[in-house]
């Protein structure tokens, strides 16, 4: 077999999105596709493909992979540009050959000449990725707070339909230990010291330097042209709202909730005030419950626990009811010659994901 790696060419995309389609079993639209990897808002994600050239009567895709050009943002306004690995995936019958490595030695090489500084990614896949030099320094933590555990039980119990019956008596068990935890929040009265404004989502790049300006965390950055991507033409059914909390005059909270079809909620993303109390932080985490049970079954929450800001969250949601399950998507990190950041100097939250599950 003559296995060539090389770039998906323009002409290309449907081959690289048929075979994704024809290995999962699944029928990702074209339009969601040029969406993830072509429309990126800063520039097109550098894809390479895995190609057997002894197929002479048409081009025979064996694996794909590519990095989506995402800018990480300072508190002081320093960016980085760095790479969301995305769409790893080798043929079952051309594994072996090594086609996984070499298709990332390609895509190092091309990120560095796009200027990429990093590259990283949520994966299953831990010793695949250690073995070609990323670091896989922790694991996504899942926050829970269940409101209906029948309807939230039939939700978890199908994301994945390989669960065993031992599976899914487990997923019965957390979901209705959940629903315990939750009336933590539900019988909390709302701060009356706070008050709240639902607003459009716009640049986080001024609310992140008036909330935390002395962070030493790099943000997704936020900008215009990145929120009319991941989240104004995103198109897995999200429905984002933005909410901002006050303290008197001062902004305390930036909250970015999403309610998606089933009944189910996400909260994506929170930043706080470097000044706020630990109460009025509870506060907001409790408002925010009490808007979202009134249209959802379940509210899920992708949290971590890597550095001071992130792990006084995952805190905080346990305290107000959430349920912490340690157990979640590896994250994965590569640096391609640079040391101006290290993992546990992210501000990591679902929006580092492209909002599809």
């Amino acid at each position: 077999m003559a296995i060539v790696i090389r770039l998906l060419k323009k002409n290309e995309t449907e081959l690289a999105n048929d075979f994704f389609n024809a290995v999962y079993k699944i029928n990702r639209p074209i339009k969601n596709f040029n969406w993830e990897f072509v429309e990126c808002p800063w520039g097109s994600a550098v894809y390479v493909i895995a190609v057997d050239e002894s197929i002479t009567a048409y081009t025979k895709v064996v694996g794909i992979q590519c990095g989506i050009p995402i800018e990480l943002i300072s508190a002081k306004g320093d960016i980085l540009l760095t790479a969301k690995s995305e769409d790893t995936l080798v043929d079952p019958a051309y594994r072996g050959q090594k086609i996984f490595e070499r298709m990332y030695d390609l895509l190092f090489e091309e990120c560095k000449r796009a200027g990429i500084k990093f590259i990283w990614g949520f994966t299953p896949a831990k010793k695949a990725f250690e073995r070609i030099g990323f670091q896989v320094p922790f694991m996504a933590h899942q926050a829970l707070m269940v409101f209906n555990p029948v309807a939230s039980y039939n939700y978890l119990s199908r994301l994945n339909p390989q669960n065993r019956t031992i599976d899914k008596v487990k997923i019965a068990g957390l979901t209705f230990l959940s629903l315990l935890t939750s009336f933590k929040a539900l019988v909390t009265p709302s701060s009356k010291a706070l008050s709240a404004k639902q607003l459009n989502i716009s640049s986080k790049k001024e609310i992140i330097q008036k909330l935390t300006p002395g962070s030493p965390l790099y943000f997704l950055n936020m900008d215009e042209k990145y929120l009319e991507w991941r989240i104004g033409r995103n198109p897995f059914h999200n429905d984002y709202e933005n909410h901002q909390f006050f303290h008197g005059d001062t902004l305390i909270a930036d909250v970015i909730v999403n309610f998606r079809k089933a009944g189910i909620g996400y909260l994506e993303q929170i930043i706080f005030s470097d000044e706020a109390s630990w109460d009025l932080k509870k506060g907001v985490i409790v408002h925010i419950v009490q808007r979202m049970k009134k249209k959802v079954n379940i509210i899920r929450v992708l949290c971590f626990d890597i550095n001071e800001t992130l792990g006084s969250q995952e805190a905080l949601l346990k305290q107000c009811g959430f349920l912490i399950l340690n157990r979640g998507a590896h994250f994965v990190w590569k640096s391609l010659g640079s040391d101006d950041i290290k993992p546990d100097g992210l501000f990591l939250s679902r929006l580092f994901t492209q909002g599809n599950q």
